[in-house]
């Protein structure tokens, strides 16, 4: 039996998981061959000399599931929502395999366990997990400590090149923004920092992609006025530090793995679609396999690794 037909089969309804996984597994069981053959293109970057496979930011753990299947010799999962690792330690039941290790917690986490367990991976995969991390700088530095030559793999819907998805991803941001402004809003004015209404409104904007933590942390108002407003419209949630769909450029991500090397891969439209857009999926993959498509792309993929 397929992956696929082993986690269709499975009856979530009495499966002893959060509302919120059976949900999101549910709403994803539809697209599940496309979402398999994204997984399925990210291991495909990697080198046969990986063994040791980190699936970060796994949430229902599909990925490490196929990994597994696909032959790989420790996958170890890595989420830091508890609920997610309850739910991936319950399908690995249900299927009858799954990842051999499974850590609740972020890449601080990973490292901490990694160095206990003198176990050094070889390679670290995400699905669209990237654009959501609060600091990526702290994340890539614990990762090629771990590593110094750490295989990296990560997809994201978060393009900078596709118009379309920037202007739908940005619409999103500007929702979610108005929830977290306000938020900022309202714990700010419980700092008890004697401002006045438009010193507040500076703060509420300069802190933008910024968590209560770390606006606590800040503590004269001679520094939040030295910090320019953050350019709209990449914002995060301040509680969690989870952003929205961060849109960042591929210079960035140059930047921030350095000394590491950023390639970056096209995604590809779900061609399991029927009718009309099942037909405009295809062809658009036929273009993309062009040069100069990279705006037509759904999604990117960059792999990271020593040069």
């Amino acid at each position: 039996m397929d992956l696929a037909e082993s986690i269709r089969k499975i009856d979530y309804n009495s499966l002893d998981i959060s509302d919120y996984s059976r949900r999101y597994i549910q709403a994803l069981l539809p697209i599940l061959d496309y979402y398999l053959d994204i997984c399925n293109r990210a291991l495909d970057l990697l080198p046969p000399s990986v063994h040791t496979l980190v699936d970060y930011g796994g949430g229902h753990g599909f990925l490490s599931f196929l990994a597994k299947k696909r032959g790989f010799e420790h996958v170890i999962y890595v989420d830091y929502n508890p609920q997610a690792s309850a739910t991936v330690t319950a399908l690995a039941e249900q299927i009858g395999f799954g990842p051999d290790t499974v850590l609740t917690g972020d890449h601080n986490t990973l490292k901490t366990w990694c160095d206990e367990q003198h176990i050094i991976p070889d390679a670290v995969v995400g699905i669209d997990v990237i654009e959501h991390i609060y600091r990526l700088e702290p994340f890539f530095s614990d990762l090629r400590s771990i590593n110094p030559r750490m295989q990296m793999v990560f997809s994201t819907a978060s393009t900078p090149y596709n118009p379309w998805i920037r202007h739908r991803l940005h619409r999103i941001m500007h929702r979610d923004e108005e929830k977290f402004q306000q938020m900022r809003h309202d714990f700010i004015a419980t700092l008890n920092l004697e401002l006045s209404p438009n010193e507040l409104d500076h703060w509420v904007k300069a802190t933008r992609g910024m968590t209560f933590n770390d606006i606590k942390s800040i503590t004269s108002i001679e520094h939040i006025t030295s910090i320019p407003t953050p350019p709209f419209p990449n914002t995060c949630n301040p509680i969690t530090g989870s952003w929205t769909e961060r849109i960042l450029p591929i210079k960035t991500y140059r930047h921030l793995a350095a000394p590491l090397c950023v390639e970056l891969h096209k995604g590809f439209y779900n061609s399991y679609q029927r009718g009309p857009k099942g037909i405009a999926s295809r062809m658009l993959n036929f273009l993309l396999r062009l040069p100069f498509t990279l705006p037509l792309a759904p999604f990117i993929i960059l792999k990271i690794n020593a040069k």
